[in-house]
């Protein structure tokens, strides 16, 4: 049997008892606290239960001491990774809200991650891409990756920094004063093993997998249907940059000649110099005389008017790709310089819709 004794109950017992009266009535109040005191510790000692307060209590307290000895990480390891850079161990948030990234591609990576940038180079003072600006309306610029601007960076108040060593290295303690930084050192790996990189920063190398899962999906559809539809199609790659109309050697663009199977036009009377391009004039062009042509501008007034000037003479009305309409005119941002997931597909996308096929 549950007794459940309150102090209101105990004063109430006192006030009413005749033997005790006299006291309250002269006033000796310590003496009845100390005959309560007394006989709440005499039914604590033979097991009475002090009721639901008592009981959450020792509850509590179990729990607390439970929690400590099982206890998930502390509150710094809890949000918190070490990461194994070039540089060493780095100690990085587990759940980064400010990342900036110090090389262009970065911005790619995790945009595909579901990760807006907090702050980011720029390509070439060029802007952000325009395949992602769209995506980055809140992304701080700070500065070009050639130019990095640290004012500005610091101002960012990022918590997490992703750098370039081969742009970065020189500032590397620079970097990390403001913000854990992991120095990458990987330019020369494929993208898609830079992405995985990237994404492994961030524990999420099985959405990587999924991610580039989709991409190969998607190069092996639209290889299928442009053997089917365009098997003997010629194609040339060039660009316009520098004012210069200049042709891409055909094994230096994987997609292209690579992963679509495209077929090249004949460079043989081309001497690239040991360059993956080389200049051409437009009397070049009848040499080459393609199927089709994939010319990427380079953004810029410059650049826009020497293609312009190219376009208006009469040896590129007489070339089989412009009198068949089969000219692309593509964005070097996205051609150049989207090596990321969203990038390198949105290309994929861009080949198929020159040459017409349905989604």
């Amino acid at each position: 049997m549950i007794i459940k004794i309150t102090l209101e109950g105990v004063w109430q017992v006192l006030s009413n008892n005749y033997f005790f009266s006299p006291f309250i009535r002269r006033g000796t109040v310590v003496l009845s606290v100390m005959l309560l005191v007394g006989l709440l510790a005499g039914c604590g000692a033979n097991g009475i239960s002090g009721g639901t307060t008592n009981g959450s209590i020792s509850e509590q307290t179990d729990s607390s001491s439970n929690s400590t000895s099982h206890a998930s990480p502390t509150t710094s390891e809890a949000e918190t990774r070490i990461i194994t850079t070039v540089k060493g161990d780095v100690e990085v948030p587990a759940h980064p809200k400010k990342v900036a990234g110090m090389l262009y591609v970065f911005a790619d990576h995790l945009l595909a991650l579901g990760i807006e940038p907090h702050a980011m180079v720029t390509y070439n003072d060029l802007g952000f891409p325009e395949y992602l600006a769209d995506q980055m309306k809140d992304t701080l610029v700070i500065g070009s990756g050639e130019a990095p601007n640290f004012e500005a960076l610091l101002q960012a108040e990022p918590d997490l920094i992703l750098a370039s060593k081969t742009l970065n290295e020189a500032n590397y303690d620079e970097l990390s004063k403001i913000a854990p930084t992991i120095l990458f050192d990987n330019e020369n790996e494929g993208n898609w093993e830079r992405f995985r990189e990237t994404a492994a920063v961030f524990g999420m190398e099985a959405e990587a997998d999924r991610i580039q899962a989709e991409y190969n999906t998607k190069v092996t559809d639209v290889h299928g249907r442009l053997a089917a539809e365009a098997p003997d199609e010629t194609v040339a790659f060039m660009r316009v940059q520098d004012k210069q109309l200049q042709l891409i050697q055909p094994s230096d663009n994987f997609t292209l000649f690579g992963a679509l199977g495209l077929t090249p036009a004949s460079v043989e009377g081309i001497d690239f110099k040991d360059s993956w391009n080389v200049p051409i004039s437009a009397e070049v062009l009848p040499e080459l005389n393609p199927d089709r042509m994939f010319v990427i501008l380079r953004p810029g007034d410059a650049n826009k008017l020497a293609l312009d000037n190219i376009m208006d003479t009469s040896i590129w009305s007489y070339l089989n790709a412009v009198k068949n309409d089969k000219v692309y005119i593509g964005d070097a941002n996205l051609w150049f310089a989207g090596f990321g997931p969203i990038g390198l597909s949105k290309v994929i996308d861009e080949v198929a819709a020159a040459f017409s096929l349905q989604p």
